[in-house]
């Protein structure tokens, strides 16, 4: 009889804990939905006859995946954005390995964003290697849930930043040809495309 109230109270207990990391799962999910959400919300003011967005692309190149956020295919090259809802005080600059996230006493390293959409640039010029010379741009975003204290030549922006950093690019080097080359390029490759075919 005793062991049967200690299962109760084991599994009451088991399934409270379950219900506030599932909360806190389901928190941070509707948070990285929201992130997420904006970016969109400030691509789509982007002219569509000019840039074509492409998110959410996957690529397997030399049996690694690289998985890239965002691509966008313009008039004046490619845009390859890395996104990040992460909150708290951030801290990095351009050629370090690691950037620095603190909330209060809570300190956490990652990798440094820059450094990571390099990789993805290279990863797409690999996918795109038959096509001529391409330019490359690379933005970092973080959504406001986070604080930048960051030194870098690369634009690590805010959300509403995006769009002027994106028009700041004026020169028109692909055509309308190459660009509809660039795009069937990318969605032959994506792995993603294959999985919603």
């Amino acid at each position: 009889m005793m062991w049967i109230g200690i299962g109760v109270v084991l599994a009451v207990y088991i399934g409270i804990r379950l219900y506030y990391f599932n909360r806190k799962i389901t928190e941070a999910q509707r948070k990285g939905e929201q992130g997420e959400k904006e970016i969109r919300r400030q691509l789509s003011r982007l002219d569509r006859s000019k840039y074509t967005i492409i998110n959410d692309v996957r690529f397997m190149i030399k049996g690694k995946v690289s998985q890239i956020d965002y691509i966008i295919v313009s008039d004046y090259g490619l845009f390859v954005i890395e996104t990040k809802n992460y909150k708290g005080i951030i801290y990095g600059d351009e050629n370090s390995t690691y950037w620095k996230q603190v909330i209060y006493q809570y300190k956490n390293n990652f990798y440094n964003p820059i450094k990571q959409n390099l990789g993805h640039i290279y990863a797409l010029n690999f996918v795109l290697r038959r096509l001529p010379t391409l330019n490359y741009f690379s933005f970092v975003v973080f959504t406001h849930r986070s604080q930048l204290k960051v030194k870098t030549m690369t634009p690590v922006v805010y959300p509403h930043q995006l769009i002027k950093k994106i028009k700041s690019q004026k020169t028109i080097c692909i055509s309308p040809a190459l660009k509809r080359k660039i795009i069937q390029e990318i969605h032959v490759s994506n792995l993603n495309s294959k999985i919603r075919a």
